[in-house]
């Protein structure tokens, strides 16, 4: 993580300080930002996680803060370590994630810059991610319930987004319908946000991994919008063009999915070493 940590550093040289806050931009700071930030880093500490948009004047920003909670937390995100498991603690793989998919041309928000807010006794106690504001866009599952007639136009989006990460080596592993921003009016592309449940690198188990992603689409509420066997043939319609895709290893783990709750450890699993192990 270190040489990680140093990477994101280098693409964000403009440093913001308010206090013991510290935030890292990929921009100079305006005045109106300035003004910002330092009202956004002057509240009070979120209990959990709080996002919201941030009116600067300049160009639309949207913050994500993560508060953290325990020390051990504390110790890791300042010493910039991953968990025993191997990964990084959620907002660190957000940060990481994004920031690569945007630089690799992908449909997400570009990162803007990121902080955090030290302790007296140097350790963070929580983190921000400052990205663009989509404008004018509403996400597939509050469509859905405004348009539940246009369940299959999320669905076609969906697809299509999912599709193209693959192409650019971004496995999201949580991309369902909340995840997936739509533009209102049609005119923009369709963006995909929260990368912190993702994978930034090629796969060995690309029919597994994509039974997966399909799956969870279809678990993650469409299930009780959409008739199971139309859903399916939908699915077959995006496959079409992909010969690559081993049909049965992808049917193997897109039934699973379907119906059965997978944690972080069983995508891991999925993505890596093609296997699904419900506990």
């Amino acid at each position: 993580m270190r040489k990680g940590k140093k990477k994101l550093v280098d693409g964000y040289p403009f440093t913001f300080k308010h206090r013991r806050s510290t935030v890292h931009l990929n921009a100079p700071v305006s005045t109106a930002l300035a003004a910002t930030l330092t009202l956004l880093l002057s509240q009070e500490r979120p209990s959990n996680r709080a996002s919201a948009p941030l009116s600067t004047g300049d160009s639309p920003l949207f913050a994500k803060r993560q508060a953290l909670e325990t020390l051990p937390k504390r110790i890791r995100f300042t010493r910039g370590t991953r968990k025993r498991c191997g990964m990084f603690d959620w907002p660190i793989e957000e940060l990481i994630n994004t920031a690569e998919a945007h630089r690799r041309g992908a449909s997400v928000p570009g990162v803007v810059g990121y902080g955090y807010t030290r302790s007296r006794l140097g350790l963070m106690n929580d983190f921000v991610i400052i990205t663009e504001l989509l404008q004018n866009y509403t996400d597939g599952y509050q469509w859905m319930l405004a348009k539940p007639e246009e369940v299959e136009r999320v669905i076609g989006a969906a697809f299509e987004l999912l599709l193209s990460l693959n192409s650019s080596g971004i496995y999201h592993m949580d991309l369902w319908a909340a995840n997936v921003m739509m533009c209102n009016d049609g005119v923009g592309a369709t963006h995909a946000i929260d990368l912190e449940n993702c994978f930034v690198q090629e796969t060995e188990f690309l029919s597994e991994t994509m039974g997966f992603q399909f799956g969870f689409f279809y678990l993650r509420e469409v299930n009780g919008v959409v008739d199971e066997a139309r859903y399916d043939e939908l699915v077959n319609k995006a496959l079409v063009a992909h010969t690559g895709v081993d049909k049965k290893r992808f049917t193997e783990v897109f039934q699973v999915a379907k119906h059965s709750h997978l944690g972080r450890k069983e995508r891991r699993d999925v993505f890596a070493r093609g296997l699904v192990n419900l506990r």
